[in-house]
């Protein structure tokens, strides 16, 4: 049975670079190295000892990906799948796994003892909408290793990995005004959650600067978590007097869905710009405007911290805030004015 040994020798490396390789560190290995290693382990059919390795390092080199969306909508559409993606990619180059928990109505303090007790995970990432506020305060009262991802709770201390959701709604509207568009529709997210509250303050911030006065009919925001807009949401928008020449969406497909069902063609009668770029958002026939989410990079980043977590560092900041692009495309073109922009 080969050792350890045997593939330092194969590979023409230390011992240590070995445990580096199987272990995801602690120190850095070249992926020429790496390669080389793995080649070895392979030729030799070795397999490292996992029991005694956790016995080693009490750690299970396991992390809990807990994933809830609105509506357990996970793997009905591929919204979440670049968040894992990133994920599985960082999990992987330092040596760990993953294991995927989907069902929020099991996360509460039960559930949190059970991991706290079993050690079946050396931390966890939480991914998703409906995750309960209180369930996550409570796994950070208990100071276990997690980092929220694409989401934070204002006013508690926590560690996130988030994108900025203000910013890029104040550069979506700013861009339909300098286009010349004044009466610009907002179709927005429940105001409990974080990013809808900051997407309404990106396009209010945005109209202020501009000189340009918020009317209330061309901005709707739903009471309760929704996952898509309904058409008479976007209908009462439509109906405003003067109607919009221009709308914002957190759901772009769908609300374009339900423009060409009300008869509207993009951008010849209406504007569109997308708030939260789907997958298929530039390959319409008319590619939307749209505000693109590093999914992948905020998965990268969340592995990163939250293994700094589990080492036992405390990252500072507490939390990482990338920006979002906004990619310009032909449903948002310039439109003739003869004011100029305030």
């Amino acid at each position: 049975m080969a050792t350890i040994r045997d593939v330092a020798r194969r590979a023409g490396v230390s011992v240590a670079t070995v445990s580096y390789v199987i272990n995801g560190g602690p120190r850095p290995v070249a992926p020429e190295t790496r390669e080389r290693v793995l080649r070895a382990m392979e030729e030799l059919d070795y397999h490292p000892n996992v029991s005694a390795r956790r016995l080693a390092s009490r750690r299970t080199h396991c992390i809990g990906l807990l994933l809830a969306g609105l509506a357990d909508s996970n793997f009905s559409a591929p919204y979440f799948l670049e968040y894992i993606r990133g994920i599985s990619y960082a999990a992987e180059m330092h040596g760990y796994n993953i294991m995927l928990f989907t069902n929020p109505r099991y996360m509460d303090r039960y559930f949190i003892r059970i991991i706290l007790k079993s050690s079946v995970v050396d931390g966890v990432l939480l991914l998703g909408s409906s995750i309960p506020d209180d369930f996550i305060l409570e796994l950070w009262s208990k100071e276990f290793p997690s980092v929220l991802i694409a989401r934070r709770i204002p006013g508690f201390t926590g560690y996130f990995v988030y994108q900025n959701y203000e910013q890029s709604a104040y550069e979506a509207t700013r861009h339909l005004i300098e286009r010349g568009y004044r009466r610009i529709g907002f179709l927005g997210q429940a105001l409990q959650f974080s990013y809808g509250l900051e997407r309404l303050r990106g396009y209010r911030r945005a109209l202020e600067e501009a000189g340009l006065v918020e009317d209330p009919s061309l901005v709707s925001i739903p009471d309760q978590p929704r996952d898509d807009p309904s058409p008479q949401e976007v209908s009462r928008i439509l109906n405003a007097d003067p109607p919009p020449d221009a709308l914002l969406t957190d759901r772009d497909l769908v609300t374009l869905a339900i423009l060409r069902e009300m008869g509207l063609r993009v951008p010849e009668d209406i504007a569109l710009v997308s708030l939260d770029e789907s997958e298929a958002a530039p390959y319409q026939e008319v590619p939307l405007t749209a505000v693109r989410p590093p999914k992948f990079e905020l998965g990268v980043h969340a592995v990163e911290m939250l293994l700094r977590l589990i080492s036992g560092e405390r990252p500072q900041p507490p939390e990482v805030v990338l920006p979002m692009p906004l990619m310009i495309r032909r449903s948002s073109p310039p439109k003739f004015i003869q004011k100029e922009l305030p």
